[in-house]
């Protein structure tokens, strides 16, 4: 069961779109928290709650009630996208009816130019930023008016970030960096906060984080035509991992008549997107690139492997930048790479396949490095595609002892 009703509440400065969701078990509240400047740009339809939940009714299945406005496009483009994750993640994903009290059958429209982006600070989203605020992305180049940079998710350093007193002046540090970033181009980024951490799901953070961004840009869509999303892959085979929330198949379902999304940066390499923000007035030192949140200082550490990753970049890159000045440990230790999971692999690969197809000749050394390393990635990458593979297997066996005898003797003679 899933019933879904959204009511407003303005206190102080901001105005609350509480989410009440009724799961017949029992009830849950999420709140989306903004600036009360931003009342007069939101929706009044309900097709941004819809997609923030859209995990949440996936995993519940069977008839979704919202009672409120739905775009008729917005729920025939859904419809197509759980169909998609319903061949990636069968064990999780269940079909669902969405009926709304009134859905609303819009008409496609010429829609504007205007944008909106999901900012973070990270290599990614400065480099959509200045692709658009230059206009490099040719005929599909956007007029950026917003920024909004959203907290609250699931990840843990959301979530630490909104209970730990000590973390939180670290956090407002790193959030001060980011608005750096944006200044230096004249934009400002308005804060937008959520409780997202405080529900449960049967989902990784890796498989629906992008409802989340996409949503709360979505708040905005009677406004700004265009969503911008910043890709963290590329389309090139090396890169491509599914399923993975932002992907560039089940990205395309996310749109309705009433707003396009753009998936930025799908067709670049980290050391591309470097390359384009070199000569500007971006200042290099404040990206927030690190995979380690939890320290006193605001540099990046540089020993975890995102930010060796990158250190890996800005050489290939050939970037004149002071490693002092970024990292807490400016050296390169591959003995520091202590996470070997597919984004890093993804991440490596596309430092080797950059280096080839630009025929760079200088940086063999590293290149030899990361070629070493590179299988103890790719063998924990195939660990965990074979654990879905068999889970997914696994999945259709009506008894459960039957499948947990099932997956016990594939692990034990194959892995």
């Amino acid at each position: 069961m899933f019933k879904l009703k959204v009511y407003n509440k303005e206190e102080k400065d901001f105005i609350y779109k509480i989410m009440n969701l009724d799961l017949g078990y029992k009830t849950e509240e999420i709140y989306i928290k903004l600036p009360i400047s931003e009342k007069e740009y939101i929706t009044k339809l309900y097709d941004p709650y819809v997609v923030f939940n859209l995990y949440k009714m996936m995993s519940i299945g069977g008839d979704c009630y919202i009672d409120g406005d739905v775009s008729k496009s917005l729920l025939d483009n859904l419809e197509m996208y759980c169909n998609c994750w319903k061949i990636w993640l069968p064990d999780k994903i269940k079909s669902i009816n969405i009926l709304a009290k009134n859905e609303i059958d819009d008409e496609p429209k010429k829609l504007n130019n205007d944008a909106i982006l999901s900012f973070t600070g990270g290599l990614d989203s400065t480099a959509s930023l200045y692709i658009h605020y230059k206009g490099l992305a040719g005929r599909n180049s956007k007029n950026i008016k917003k920024l909004v940079g959203i907290t609250g998710a699931r990840d843990i350093s959301s979530t630490r970030g909104a209970n730990d007193i000590t973390y939180q002046e670290i956090y407002n540090k790193k959030t001060n960096k980011m608005n750096d970033i944006a200044h230096s181009l004249g934009f400002s980024v308005v804060p937008i906060e959520t409780n997202l951490y405080e529900t449960d799901t049967i989902f990784s953070w890796g498989d629906e984080f992008i409802t989340l961004y996409v949503s709360i840009m979505m708040l905005y869509q009677d406004i700004y035509n265009n969503l911008i999303i910043s890709s963290d892959q590329t389309v090139i085979p090396e890169s491509i991992y599914i399923p993975h929330a932002s992907n560039p198949i089940s990205n395309r379902f996310l749109k309705s008549n009433k707003f396009n999304l753009i998936t930025e940066g799908e067709f670049l390499t980290r050391v591309d997107k470097l390359n384009i923000i070199k000569d500007s007035k971006i200042p290099l030192n404040k990206l927030l690139a690190c995979d380690v949140d939890f320290k006193d200082t605001i540099k990046c550490c540089g020993i975890c492997s995102k930010c060796i990753i990158t250190k890996f970049n800005f050489l290939i890159a050939g970037i004149d930048v002071d490693f002092n000045e970024l990292y807490d440990n400016p050296t390169i230790d591959f003995k520091s790479m202590f996470s070997s999971n597919s984004a890093h692999t993804i991440l490596l690969e596309e430092i080797i396949y950059y280096y080839n197809v630009n025929n760079l000749g200088n940086n063999e050394a590293l290149i030899s490095k990361i070629k070493n390393i590179l299988p103890k990635y790719r063998n924990q990458d195939l660990l965990e595609r074979y654990d879905i593979l068999i889970n997914n297997i696994a999945w259709w066996i009506p008894i459960r002892k039957w499948r947990d005898n099932f997956r016990n003797k594939f692990f034990d003679k194959f892995i």
